[in-house]
């Protein structure tokens, strides 16, 4: 008999700062910035405040205590560590090292894969396949300098929720395991009552790694849709007769699923195609910050005019953003 799949994985131990001392100034720490996508600019910027970090007590104790937390546990029902939190003091005792945000959170996050590899490897994730996950905090870097032109994190929970277990990366897309009130899935209205059952779904995300080819898109479903159904056979477990069979249930929110594209890049579009693929179960006409920050990497306050205008894409959000029309985004479900 198959024995069942673990719900979590723990840490047996804690590092001590010696170990995130020894780990952030070994030999092998450049591979291990290239396995979590950190090249060219960020990676030049970073491995000489890797020395510079582990020198200052006060900096390496606070790696140290966030690096524990976040490499504690990994898997269903873990919380994700609250890196936001932490964000002003972090920030604060970054600038002995370097001006910006992120950098003390960067530093933990390289000392903490373990708990969550050895998740993957319980669900299902070979460790290429893997590294590719946790390589998602590169891209996040790279949107971060695509704003601020520095080396910096400000993705902070998205990232911590990855470390948690919450992610994978099938092809072009990326997946994550949630928990949606049946009420907002099935009849787009949220209930506030306690009562109001919950299953779990797959929600889809987008990276900013290139076009959205509709063949690549349906790959990545097809994909996700094997991977879930054979590695998360427990979520399927007293899932009621009438609802969809677990991984074959998705759920997306995002500033992409807006009937705008077919308006601003044409409804042949790969953008608009995409958006056309979910049935609607919720929209918020005050994205325009998400907007903002997806297609140009930028936080207000900015001045729309001051935004390039390179491309329909840019053209089309910018002057929506300009002339006061906003931005709507979207909540979607997807059936497979």
């Amino acid at each position: 008999m198959t024995a069942s799949p673990p719900r979590a994985i723990r840490a047996e131990d804690e590092l001590d700062a010696a170990a995130v001392r020894a780990m952030l100034t070994a030999p092998s720490r450049t591979a291990l910035l290239k396995k979590l996508g950190i090249t060219g600019e960020d990676a030049a910027d970073l491995l000489p405040l890797l020395d510079t970090a582990v020198v200052d007590e006060e900096v390496l104790a606070e790696v140290t205590a966030t690096a524990n937390r976040l490499r504690t546990a990994a898997g269903l029902e873990v919380p994700a560590v609250d890196l936001e939190a932490d964000k002003a003091r972090h920030d604060e005792l970054q600038q002995r090292l370097a001006p910006g945000e992120g950098l003390i959170p960067i530093l933990a996050l390289l000392v903490s894969t373990s708990t969550v590899r050895d998740w993957h490897a319980a669900r299902g994730l070979d460790q290429a396949q893997s590294w590719h996950v946790l390589a998602d905090l590169g891209q996040q870097m790279r949107v971060h300098r695509t704003g601020t032109d520095r080396l910096g994190l400000h993705q902070l929970n998205w990232v911590s929720g990855n470390w948690a277990g919450r992610l994978v990366h099938l092809g072009r897309l990326q997946f994550d395991l949630s928990r949606r009130r049946v009420g907002r899935l099935e009849r787009g209205a949220e209930r506030t009552s306690a009562e109001e059952p919950v299953r779990w779904v797959v929600g889809t995300h987008i990276p900013a790694t290139g076009p959205l080819d509709p063949d690549a898109v349906d790959a990545s479903f097809d994909a996700a849709v094997a991977y879930f159904t054979a590695n998360y056979p427990d979520l399927d477990a007293d899932r009621p007769a009438e609802a969809p069979r677990f991984g074959h249930e998705f759920t997306c929110d995002s500033w992409l699923l807006s009937d705008q594209f077919a308006e601003i890049t044409g409804p042949e579009s790969n953008l608009a195609r995409f958006a056309a693929r979910w049935e609607m179960i919720g929209t918020n006409p005050h994205g325009a910050d998400g907007a903002l920050f997806f297609a140009f990497g930028k936080r207000p306050p900015v001045d729309p005019e001051t935004l390039p205008r390179r491309t329909r894409l840019e053209r089309g959000v910018a002057d929506r953003l300009a002339d006061g029309r906003g931005w709507t985004t979207g909540s979607g479900r997807l059936l497979r």
